[in-house]
């Protein structure tokens, strides 16, 4: 996904090629994960995985997926991160769980600290052309980005003030209203 083009965060925090490259794209990375986190997918959070003869199951909250969908599973690890079509769906003591096919040895049952994340695949750039989500990844790009490199003290590249505060639950709230129709109900914007 990429809701944020390098080139315009530059110009937007008006700083041309005085940072290196990788400086700006991580706090483009940075914002898009936060806001990307907080937005309506078709997704679930894995708990735990295992894998038996060839069949990898994925232990998850509230399974949405049926047979046959394409995923894209991440924060699990190897073998069991990539694009994986789920071949069953199913419940166990009360855990729903989906399987796919994936090649290797057999793997016990673990957790996966923190929580893994299968998403629908043809959702992976459902909001990349949305302009009010990219505006609100531009806005918290710029917070984090104004407060990591500015020094307390001294007036930052838009003329405020860089504080701590500026990256707490404040950084949120003020692009929730951009946000608005696209908040997933399950998750909290405070």
């Amino acid at each position: 996904m990429a809701l944020i083009v390098l080139s315009e965060l530059k110009a937007v925090l008006g700083i041309g090629d005085i940072y290196a490259d990788s400086i700006v794209q991580e706090c483009a990375d940075a914002a898009e994960n936060i806001i990307l986190s907080y937005l309506i997918f078709d997704d679930v959070a894995i708990k735990e995985v295992s894998l038996t003869s060839n069949v990898a199951r994925f232990y998850c909250y509230d399974n949405t997926f049926v047979v046959g969908q394409v995923l894209t599973v991440s924060k699990c690890g190897s073998p069991f991160d990539g694009s994986r079509t789920v071949t069953n769906v199913g419940t166990e003591n009360g855990v729903t769980f989906f399987e796919a096919a994936v090649t290797n040895a057999n793997i016990t049952r673990r957790m996966v600290i923190p929580s893994g994340r299968a998403l629908l695949t043809s959702q992976a750039a459902l909001y990349d052309t949305t302009p009010e989500i990219r505006e609100a990844a531009l806005a918290v790009a710029s917070d984090i980005f104004i407060t990591r490199n500015g020094t307390l003290g001294q007036q930052g590249v838009d003329f405020q003030s860089p504080a701590p505060y500026r990256l707490g639950r404040s950084m949120l709230t003020r692009v929730s209203g951009l946000l608005g129709k696209h908040l997933d109900t399950r998750s909290y914007l405070g």
